[in-house]
């Protein structure tokens, strides 16, 4: 037994040193870290008209970059009221689409760090006048629509409810929009600029009272990239406020209103101001359906557009809005929410840009916009007080330097 142990502990021994001597014959592997090392290739100068854009896409190779985060920043030299000149951010994607109001040289820095490691490069953009004069708000009308409402005008065509809305735009005056769908199309004569990091164009509607109360309304905005001066269908984004990702809301809602039979006997409810609760079918694409009440206060308006034909429908986003009747169920009287940001009609109407996003709700990165679109996303009732309507006064650039 003493013998077996005496070997075993000899084998041990041996192993042990075999191991350790096998170890000793490998040295360690040493990775050596290289810090990333970037070039940047970038035009000298470009030139463009003011309220046109410049692409600027810099050539950037980076090696030794795998597993790192890239960021670039492009930035332009401003002089602030003190006299000192200070950059300021401009942009943060590798390619820059530079548009300015105003004709001058600009000298652009492009900046990009891969981890603690920094790379610059400058460019000069000459901004040249176009020869045309510009003006702040939205004045070219578009298109129009409205839903229905007890505010409805009397126009026979369409054509003459075009020409109307126009001369209310040129004098300043305002526009019925109508419940869920009504809407309004105007274009700047400039594109207002996509300005980082601030607000670039508020959208003025009728402001709510105690006794009148209106509907936030929706944005969605259109840059004119093929320069056709039309605003094409693949060209419109939607302006995602504080609503536009809650689960109370609808995307791609439909809704279809139906002509009045105006020789039907009216149908009264139980209260009193309920005059005609038949009075305008709508149906929608959710298997929804119902009809607008018409009230006896307005039992003599036409809520319905004379010249849409037999129906019509309108799309947008439907947004849920909190209403309250404060009228003890009476129906006369009612509270009226609003939203936080990104729509007209709200506390702060001003509208940036960067919040677009596509079909998808992807953001998308425009320049700026030529095309703005006003539609009201909310469909309720307010008892007495006839329909949650919205009504349009203008659409102005914020950033528009000043004459």
């Amino acid at each position: 037994m003493k013998k077996f142990l005496k070997y075993s502990l000899i084998l041990t021994t041996l192993a042990s040193f075999y191991s350790c001597s096998n170890d000793d014959s490998k040295p360690e592997e040493i990775v050596e870290v290289k810090d990333p090392v970037i070039a940047i290739k970038l035009a000298s100068d470009f030139a463009v008209q003011k309220y046109n854009v410049a692409e600027i896409a810099p050539e950037v190779t980076i090696e030794n970059g795998e597993g790192k985060t890239t960021a670039y920043q492009w930035s332009v030299k401003v002089t602030g009221k003190d006299g000192v000149a200070k950059d300021s951010i401009i942009g943060d994607s590798k390619t820059l689409l530079f548009i300015t109001p105003k004709a001058a040289d600009y000298v652009l820095d492009f900046k990009v760090t891969v981890d603690k490691i920094v790379k610059q490069a400058s460019t000069k953009v000459t901004v040249s006048e176009t020869g045309k004069t510009y003006t702040a708000k939205a004045l070219k009308l578009i298109e129009f629509i409205p839903a229905p409402s007890f505010l409805m005008d009397s126009y026979t065509t369409k054509e003459e409810a075009l020409q109307q809305a126009q001369i209310s735009i040129n004098e300043g005056g305002s526009i019925n929009l109508g419940t869920f769908g009504g809407y309004i199309v105007t274009a700047f004569d400039h594109t207002v600029v996509n300005t980082f990091g601030k607000r670039d164009f508020v959208v003025q509607m009728a402001a709510s009272t105690a006794t009148v109360k209106y509907s936030p309304v929706s944005i969605a905005v259109a840059y004119d990239a093929n320069k056709n001066g039309i605003a094409d269908e693949n060209e419109w984004y939607e302006i995602a406020g504080s609503e536009h990702y809650k689960s109370t809301t609808v995307k791609n809602y439909e809704i279809t209103y139906k002509k009045p039979n105006t020789t039907a006997s009216p149908v009264t409810g139980t209260a009193s101001w309920q005059y005609d609760t038949a009075y305008l079918p709508w149906t929608d694409n959710k298997n929804g359906s119902g009809t607008i009440t018409r009230t006896n206060n307005r039992r003599r308006n036409n809520y319905y557009p004379s010249w849409a034909g037999d129906s019509y429908t309108l799309k947008g986003t439907k947004l849920f809005i909190p209403t309250k009747d404060v009228s003890d169920g009476a129906g006369t009287a009612y509270n009226v929410g609003t939203f936080d940001w990104g729509y007209g009609g709200i506390k702060d109407s001003s509208i940036d840009i960067s919040w677009a996003v596509d079909k998808d709700g992807k953001k998308v990165h425009l320049p700026g916009v030529d095309f703005v679109k006003v539609y009201v996303p909310t469909f309720t009732a307010l008892g007495a007080n006839d329909l949650l309507t919205s009504i349009f006064q203008e659409v102005s650039d914020l950033n528009f330097p000043k004459q």
